[in-house]
């Protein structure tokens, strides 16, 4: 009886460690190198102002002007935001235009 009690007891605290060493996370988790040297995919599309005042857009912290009637090649990350930066007669300042997506690729966006 005395060897049985014995041979519980370190089964017991065996048996505790080791359920939680099956819910342990991993010592070294190996990440992938190439995931932070990977350039962020940008959009390639143009902005056309088709109204009779020039605009000025904020994309970011960039300011772009458009004249009236120009066509202007941009290239920004997806989920830019491009918004108004002074107001305009058919907008006012601060208002968003429009935000990039994948969809807009090759595209010309035309802005009144």
């Amino acid at each position: 009886m005395i060897r049985r009690s014995l041979f519980v007891a370190p089964l017991a605290v065996a048996c505790l460690f080791a359920s939680q060493a099956v819910y342990a996370s991993p010592v070294s988790v190996l990440s992938p190198v190439n995931a932070m040297f990977a350039r962020s995919k940008t959009i390639k599309f143009e902005l056309r102002n088709a109204s009779a005042s020039p605009m000025e857009l904020k994309a970011g912290d960039t300011v772009m002007t458009l004249k009236a009637g120009e066509t202007l090649a941009v290239n920004l990350a997806p989920g830019t935001r491009i918004v108004t930066n002074l107001a305009s007669s058919d907008h006012p300042a601060g208002t968003l235009v429009l935000e990039v997506s994948g969809s807009m690729n090759g595209t010309t966006v035309t802005l009144r």
